[in-house]
């Protein structure tokens, strides 16, 4: 895929699908705010909902209908169905509990990720690019970040397998930091997973204990 074509497949996109990416963030915003403000079983179903249905969203409308190669309808589309389909089930499990952090330095750090997840499409427009041309938050990229920041601030208590899931599509963005599709705001996908892996390293032993300890 060329560089032109990718941005086309994006732009026409976006201008499909604006209304539902509008109220999709509107939405986000509130239940990120409730989710910080009140630790409660209710905003972290919300939240697990949320997740679920931007994965599902961005596994087969962009990947499995507007894009075009086998690349996006048999891998990067089944990894988004099975992110989606984990977040989901944890609503039962109840594995991921979902919470601001405690400690005040990754609080602020969770905070920094979330401002770049809403910065996204205007670091696209300082580059030169204009509306639909743009990576909006509701996008995979910049909602990959959006998750991860969401997770990683709720170690020890998450679910391994979704943890993991995330990871290799941020970790993906490190070609785009080298030019590819000329989408260097995804540099911002790449450093989150490698915070997401720092972190997850960290945490790993702490997380084997909670899992032993339920």
């Amino acid at each position: 895929m060329t560089t032109e074509m990718f941005w086309n497949y994006l732009g026409a996109f976006n201008s499909a699908t604006w209304m539902v990416q509008m109220i999709w963030l509107i939405a986000a915003i509130a239940i990120t705010f409730f989710l910080m403000s009140r630790r409660s079983i209710v905003a972290n179903i919300l939240m697990k909902v949320l997740l679920s249905f931007t994965f599902a969203w961005n596994g087969i409308a962009f990947f499995l209908v507007v894009m075009d190669g086998p690349v996006y309808d048999y891998f990067f589309a089944p990894l988004f169905l099975i992110v989606a389909a984990l977040f989901l089930i944890d609503i039962f499990t109840k594995q991921t509990e979902f919470r601001m952090p405690e400690k005040n330095w990754i609080k602020a750090v969770t905070y920094f990720w979330l401002l770049l997840w809403l910065i996204y499409p205007f670091i696209g427009l300082v580059l030169g690019r204009s509306f639909p041309q743009v990576c909006t938050p509701m996008n995979p990229c910049p909602s990959t970040v959006f998750g991860i920041a969401m997770i990683a601030a709720a170690l020890p208590k998450v679910d391994k397998k979704v943890y993991i899931m995330l990871l290799p599509w941020a970790l993906m963005g490190l070609p785009k930091c080298l030019g590819v599709f000329q989408c260097y705001e995804d540099c911002i996908l790449f450093a989150s997973g490698v915070y997401g892996l720092v972190i997850l390293i960290v945490n790993w032993k702490r997380m084997n204990q909670k899992i032993s300890g339920l």
